[in-house]
């Protein structure tokens, strides 16, 4: 595990943003041409002329790195340096006009993330995690608050959608337990974990264009991200994950999360 994330790095991701971003709100509420994936999800043409910006600085200034993108082919998968890429992380809010949709960029060395960037071109809004660098929300400092029990936390979870069925109730039984819990916005909610509005989010079916930039820009900000089994994700991990911004809060969620096999 590399210790800190080069600052160099983090000034680049940011640059890579500021490039998708500007894709992104030239389509945004513009007439787009949209295509359907097998598992029935758009993918639109701004998803694929932002992560194809996103590709090209990095292929350019960091020729030896590794990228994997949700729309396009892995490329030097097995590099040290691994940059994952969802261009448009929300791409129905995207289509119907909603503001929450975002970059999700992640920067993994040897399969941890060491770097996140949570990026909502049209709110002006961006999280930016790295190791050694703390989380920060438009350039100020953020850090997660503190929760020790899960029936004082603020739970947001995802709506009944395809991702999580056969998994429902092991989230109603977390979603019982709480303070108060609302409908999620992903992946809006995940900054706001950082930023210690909310305590939780639990999600069954993200990928790992989903997840990795969540990581860093979490616990950089004090708290964390695991699956369902406990084990902070990297990639290749299992497509379920917990944020919390109070790693208290863990021990308390996972016994309920009763769907899963045991490892």
């Amino acid at each position: 595990m590399k210790d800190d994330c080069p600052e160099e790095l983090v000034d680049f991701a940011q640059h890579i943003a500021d490039a998708v971003g500007e894709v992104q709100l030239r389509y945004f509420r513009k007439a787009v041409s949209v295509d359907y994936k097998s598992d029935s999800s758009p993918v639109t043409q701004a998803d694929r002329e932002a992560e194809q910006a996103a590709r090209e600085l990095i292929m350019k200034n960091y020729p030896e790195h590794g990228i994997l993108g949700e729309e396009f082919p892995a490329h030097q998968q097995d590099a040290d340096y691994l940059w994952v890429i969802d261009p448009i992380d929300g791409t129905r809010l995207f289509m119907s006009g909603m503001p929450t949709f975002a970059l999700l960029l992640g920067l993994a060395y040897k399969g941890e993330f060491i770097l996140g960037v949570i990026d909502h071109a049209a709110l002006g809004d961006r999280w930016v995690g790295a190791d050694g660098h703390g989380t920060r929300f438009n350039g100020e400092m953020v850090h997660a608050r503190s929760c020790q029990q899960l029936r004082d936390a603020v739970l947001c979870r995802p709506g009944y959608e395809w991702h999580t069925e056969g998994h429902d109730a092991s989230i109603d039984a977390v979603n019982e337990r709480v303070h108060w819990s609302r409908w999620g916005i992903a992946p809006y909610d995940y900054g706001l974990v950082a930023s210690g509005h909310l305590d939780m989010v639990i999600n069954m079916g993200p990928r790992v264009h989903d997840y990795a930039a969540l990581e860093p820009v979490v616990r950089n900000a004090g708290g964390c991200v695991v699956d369902w089994y406990g084990e902070r994700v990297r990639v290749g991990s299992p497509e379920h994950i917990i944020v919390a911004g109070d790693k208290a809060l863990i021990a308390q969620t996972l016994p309920l999360l009763a769907t899963l096999e045991p490892r």
